[in-house]
């Protein structure tokens, strides 16, 4: 059984829209760490990237932001859905590699990374998240930093091992 990391959705348009997403300097840093970390163990680096007609792929904004420590030979999943599973090669990729153990990380918290996690429980995956290693904007409810808490408390008691 092989364990992989998922960044979602670490790209341009997401990161640095009309502000740049909450505590990004620090995510970036957690991220690549854990990148690095996967690497070390020769473990599999998936990444995910959103395309819509805000995020046109190949576009500036689609792209991941250049501050990541993404290679040529880590994993490329594109989506058009919340789910990072829907629709996509995401499934058959993990499978493929022998992938029973998901590590997520990424953006938006309430969004993409909340959508993959619920996904991936469901089906059947063992998932872990370092704490603070997903953000999101503030919005007209709650901070940024309210909602990752609020979600990551979810997380933690239902979906997945929070370290």
């Amino acid at each position: 059984m092989t364990k992989a990391l998922l960044v979602i959705d670490l790209q341009n348009g997401v990161c640095h829209n009309s502000k740049d997403i909450f505590n990004l300097k620090s995510l970036i840093k957690l991220i690549n760490e854990r990148i690095a970390f996967f690497r070390a163990q020769e473990l599999p680096v998936v990444f995910i990237q959103h395309e819509n007609s805000l995020l046109l792929k190949d576009s500036t904004e689609w792209k991941l932001i250049s501050e990541l420590n993404y290679q040529r030979n880590d994993f490329y999943i594109n989506k058009t859905h919340p789910n990072s599973f829907y629709k996509t090669k995401l499934q058959e990729t993990l499978n493929n590699l022998q992938v029973r153990e998901l590590e997520i990380c990424g953006a938006q918290t309430e969004y993409c990374v909340d959508t993959t996690i619920k996904m991936a429980h469901g089906l059947g995956y063992q998932l872990s998240m370092k704490h603070g290693a997903s953000s999101t904007f503030d919005n007209q409810f709650m901070t940024a930093k309210e909602t990752i808490k609020f979600y990551e408390n979810i997380w933690e008691e239902y979906f997945l091992d929070l370290f």
